[in-house]
């Protein structure tokens, strides 16, 4: 009786210290990532208690292998975009590619870009930054991870770590001022130069194409690009503009590439409307309107013409179809 009494307790202070340890190791992440989430939901509109709580379940609180030596929180794979570098782990399938970062803040960063970029996220920046159940129901719904208790995982991290503090940081939270990321003020902004919040409820996608913003009086398109991260010459590249452009305020900004060919066959020219014009509402190239219509870069149509959006093949297009 004695010995089963003896292993018994053995098993309870084991579990006791492991349970210790694990919020211990859970409190400290917190303590140093807190910053780096509040400022990226200041730049972005994601609930800082949305980010801490995917960087705490896809990280093991930081001591994940993809964490601790490639600077990975959020399990983010490479994908076909991806330009930096890359590592290999065992996740959904065998060897699958990771991004490496070289230090945390980066990845913090990048995971801000992928869901801002990412169109199947779009509609997340719809809610209510507070709405952190919204948000966690969301990223299951839109595909960012595959378990099917995901959401509910995050809401108990959220609501066990009573995370949802730092989603208002201009109450009585507790001052931040351990972490990695930039001194905050009361308000949570960053005490440096801190540039203007780019409204990411602004953003707006139709159907599953390329996600746009429309430009506002006093907008400038440095200011979007920056909000971004993206530079100035990829957004010119995305619209198909040149550094002498003027956009007027209600015109379409794309914040990403646009569709190689229309959701359409044909589309009909409108009064008033030029190439690039009918380029931005049909959310397509410009380059590829003119090869498809086999029209000489410059020309523009006549109000009613019949403007291709997909390509034609050659006999189709000999016999005038």
């Amino acid at each position: 009786m004695r010995s089963r009494f003896f292993v018994f307790m053995l098993f309870v202070l084991s579990f006791s210290v492991n349970t210790h340890a694990q919020r211990s190791l859970r409190e400290s992440y917190i303590e140093e990532y807190a910053q780096l989430a509040v400022s990226e939901m200041s730049r972005s509109g994601i609930p800082a208690s949305i980010t801490l709580a995917q960087g705490i379940l896809e990280s093991g609180n930081g001591q994940s292998e993809l964490a601790r030596k490639s600077n990975n929180h959020f399990g983010i794979k490479c994908h076909s975009d991806w330009k930096g570098a890359k590592v290999y782990h065992d996740d959904d399938a065998k060897g699958e590619c990771f991004r490496k970062y070289n230090k945390p803040q980066h990845s913090f960063e990048d995971h801000t870009d992928f869901l801002m970029r990412g169109s199947r996220y779009a509609f997340l920046f719809e809610l209510d930054p507070s709405d952190y159940k919204g948000w966690a129901k969301g990223l299951k719904k839109a595909g960012y991870a595959t378990a099917p208790d995901y959401a509910d995982r995050l809401i108990k991290i959220i609501e066990d770590e009573m995370l949802y503090r730092f989603d208002d940081p201009g109450s009585s939270t507790p001052a931040l001022t351990s972490g990695k990321g930039p001194v905050l003020d009361k308000k949570g902004r960053p005490v440096t130069n801190a540039r203007e919040r780019f409204v990411l409820r602004r953003v707006q996608s139709e159907g599953t194409r390329v996600v746009f913003v429309r430009l506002q009086k006093g907008d400038r398109l440095e200011y979007i690009a920056d909000s971004l991260r993206l530079s100035t010459a990829a957004l010119l590249q995305f619209n198909d503009w040149t550094h002498e452009v003027v956009v007027a305020e209600g015109e379409r900004v794309y914040v990403d590439e646009k569709k190689r060919r229309g959701a359409t066959k044909t589309t009909l020219v409108r009064v008033g409307e030029t190439m690039h014009g009918i380029s931005q509402r049909e959310q397509m190239k410009l380059a590829k309107l003119y090869k498809f219509n086999d029209f000489p870069v410059g020309y523009q149509p006549m109000v009613g013409d019949e403007i291709r959006l997909r390509p034609v093949s050659l006999i189709k297009r000999l016999q005038g179809k």
